[in-house]
């Protein structure tokens, strides 16, 4: 006991901003000394684990500060430029081996069904009422509110800065930063956007095995795209399982990141060993503590599971819609064939470090489906789509912000100073209450 008390002195003696985490949790201090949170105290334990989430709520704020620099807000003009040279590009292409139709055409020939705009509308709302309902129950939990416009729009900012972050990394801190702006405690700030992800996760892995086992049964064929697609599901499946196996056990855990990332820092792969592991240990814990306190409820872990997935399947039959809507013959088969392909379109771009997949996703749709849609229609295909799974949610996440900078920030501080109003009147209430009860009882007894 007396160790343990030494060593969370020493710990709480460490400013912020030090190597206190590399020092304390490097694989030289748990080989030498073996001790990890779980042998500390509760009370210890408890501000080990208060100072954390702060330190978390810190670097989700450095986070969005950095994303809303002058310097990030260049580099996304570069990517919007860099995704519409590549599009010019693919048109250029296919007019060379006149393979588009124009527009005007395909609407002139009768085969345009205008019917289908409206129900592709339909499912994108969808799309959002699940992302918002599942969010919202999260937050339900944690503080007993739905708050069903605050979790809308913390997923319309995340959707925004994942669409222009390399590898979708700038969301979760935007969320964890959004949340806690608007009032919701720094533990449960942290909490929600880390729960989205890990089931996020799990569902994608879940929807990717079927996709990649039913395209090489049924087609059987190997292209660039299908190779790439492959790529991509082993680094995420990698990443999800690895992952797991850390979360089993902490202390093994800890001691094989930190034995491995220093062998990449031997051999130049990474310089910063302390904020990696950081990093990499923050991920494995967050993952451990989320299934911990999620799959006590295995029917609502299961139920989010569910709509994590149907929310993939509403997705991708936007783009089946699509292809009906430009002339497309109708059939369960072709449903799913399309459904499989933009699942392994996503695959093939989730390890491009380009916002959205730039290139990737383009190049990948015009491969797979230049055979599928009517001649000449693909590219008019991948522009509608790439503008329904990419484009519009960088325009919802810009109109949420300017809704916010007009009206929805003074909105929120006077529903807070609502609150506190209503707080404080209830406290009186209270108060009296206690006052006339009292005075009550003094009444009886001098009878």
């Amino acid at each position: 006991m007396v160790k343990k008390t030494l060593l969370f002195n020493k710990l709480k003696r460490f400013k912020k901003g030090s190597l206190l985490k590399g020092q304390f949790f490097s694989d030289q201090h748990l080989l030498e000394n073996q001790i990890s949170i779980e042998e500390l105290t509760a009370k210890e334990t408890q501000e080990l684990q208060k100072k954390d989430m702060e330190d978390k709520l810190g670097e989700a704020n450095q986070e969005a500060a950095k994303q809303k620099s002058k310097k990030k807000k260049i580099t996304n003009a570069i990517t919007f430029a860099l995704n519409i040279v590549i599009v010019v590009v693919i048109l250029v292409v296919q007019l060379s081996t006149s393979e588009v139709e124009s527009f005007s055409d395909i609407i002139a020939s009768g085969f345009f069904k205008w019917q289908f705009i409206p129900l592709i509308l339909v499912f994108f709302a969808v799309i959002m009422f699940l992302e918002t309902i599942r969010s919202s129950i999260y937050l339900h939990n944690a503080c007993n509110k739905y708050r069903m416009g605050l979790c809308f729009r913390m997923i319309a900012i995340g959707r925004y800065w994942d669409g222009v972050t390399p590898l979708s990394t700038g969301g979760e801190p935007m969320q964890i930063f959004y949340l806690n702006k608007h009032g919701v405690d720094a533990g449960t700030s942290i909490s929600i956007p880390l729960a989205r992800y890990v089931i996020y996760q799990i569902s994608w892995l879940m929807v990717s095995i079927f996709a990649i086992i039913y395209s090489i049964n049924v087609y059987g064929e190997t292209n660039l795209v299908s190779i790439a697609s492959y790529i991509g599901f082993g680094i995420n499946a990698l990443v999800l399982i690895g992952t797991w196996v850390l979360s089993v056990s902490k202390k093994l855990g800890k001691i094989l990141v930190a034995k491995s990332l220093k062998f990449l820092q031997k051999i130049k792969l990474i310089k910063n060993y302390e904020k990696v592991y950081d990093k990499v240990m923050d991920t494995v814990n967050g993952y451990q503590t989320t299934m911990t306190k999620y799959t006590k409820n295995i029917k609502q872990f299961i139920l989010m599971i569910f709509l994590q997935v149907l929310q993939f399947v509403v997705c991708y039959t936007i783009t089946y819609f699509i292809y009906l809507m430009l002339g497309g013959a109708p059939g369960w088969d072709i449903w799913l064939s399309i459904v499989v392909y933009s699942i392994l379109i996503d695959l093939a771009a989730s390890f491009i470090p380009i916002p959205g997949g730039t290139g990737m996703s383009e190049v990948s749709f015009t491969i797979i489906f230049g055979s599928i849609f009517p001649n000449g229609t693909v590219f008019w295909g991948m522009l509608l789509s790439r503008f329904m799974n990419h484009y519009i949610y960088l325009i919802q996440g810009l109109f949420v912000t300017v809704y916010d900078y007009v009206w929805g920030n003074k909105k929120y501080e006077w529903q807070k100073k609502k609150w506190e109003l209503e707080a404080e009147s209830n406290k009186f209430k209270q108060s009296q209450i206690k006052k006339y009860n009292k005075r009550a009882r003094v009444g009886k007894i001098k009878l």
